[in-house]
């Protein structure tokens, strides 16, 4: 059993350094490298809420969310206007479905930290997967006041913005995603779906065209790029995408889009053809 007074007579610079030593093994990744460092902190001082928040990190990343929670708790329970630790608190409980009680723990946090962005982009998220989009909004809302360079804020009020068949507001937010983040591909994609939607084929083309330069494998931008050059009688070009996009499809083990784009791919041949045919 370890006696918990020895750490009164240590230096308290040494139980910092086993947690400096933590969180440089934790910013490379050595996560179980890490949980050790963060473990003879806690040895030395098991008061220590800081470093329970750090362990709990590690833990979570490595999916011991039981764990995770444990170490988040036993922070807060030794300081209870510990923001951080409310904040990873509730992203476990985001993870482990637990959406009111994530909402609960976001909002403990901004409560101690006003101007937690992230807290608030957090709870937004849960808030949309509570259905309650019209609050996410809100806090989507308020996270890009507090950070106007928050791209994924932005990505995710698109989202909604889009949920509630506000379109031009989505490609708007969308398209301040990409300005701070150029290659922030679903913001691209999402606003080249909501272009086709709009009647607007030649920017929905021209948006997918930007999605697979940053990821050639992107076979719904494949797919999507088709539908759109068909609507364009760009034949030939819809033939190609579906092929392509199809291949992906099958290699990426998801085989009811791959029938979709192969379906498609023959129906265009045989307009093609028949065009052609038609043509002599």
């Amino acid at each position: 059993m370890i006696d918990h007074n020895i750490s009164l007579d240590l230096d308290p610079e040494q139980v910092e350094n086993y947690n400096r030593q933590g969180l440089k093994k934790h910013s490379v990744g050595d996560l179980e490298g890490a949980i050790a460092e963060y473990n003879r902190a806690i040895e030395l001082n098991p008061d220590y809420p800081k470093v329970y928040n750090n362990r709990g990190l590690a833990k979570g990343q490595l999916g011991d969310f039981a764990g995770a929670m444990a170490d988040y708790n036993r922070a807060i329970n030794l300081d209870n206007n510990y923001a951080k630790a409310y904040y990873n608190r509730g992203r476990v409980r985001m993870a482990t479905g637990k959406i009111a009680s994530a909402i609960a723990d976001y909002s403990w946090a901004i409560k101690h930290v006003p101007n937690y962005a992230k807290a608030y982009y957090r709870r937004g998220l849960a808030k949309l997967g509570s259905d309650k989009k019209q609050e996410a909004t809100i806090d989507f809302d308020r996270a890009i006041e507090l950070n106007p360079n928050y791209a994924q804020a932005y990505y995710q009020r698109g989202n909604t913005k889009n949920y509630l068949g506000d379109n031009a507001a989505a490609v708007a937010d969308y398209s301040r995603a990409i300005e701070i983040a150029p290659e922030h591909i679903k913001s691209i994609y999402n606003r080249g779906h909501i272009k086709c939607e709009m009647g607007d084929n030649v920017g929905a083309i021209s948006d997918y065209d930007l999605a697979i330069e940053i990821d050639c494998n992107y076979a719904k931008a494949y797919y999507n790029r088709a539908l759109n050059k068909t609507v364009l009688k760009d034949r030939e070009g819809a033939i190609a995408d579906f092929d392509r996009a199809a291949n992906l499809f099958y290699e990426q083990g998801d085989l009811d889009s791959y029938q979709k784009a192969i379906q498609k791919q023959e129906q265009e041949q045989e307009y093609n053809i028949r065009g052609k045919s038609a043509e002599k």
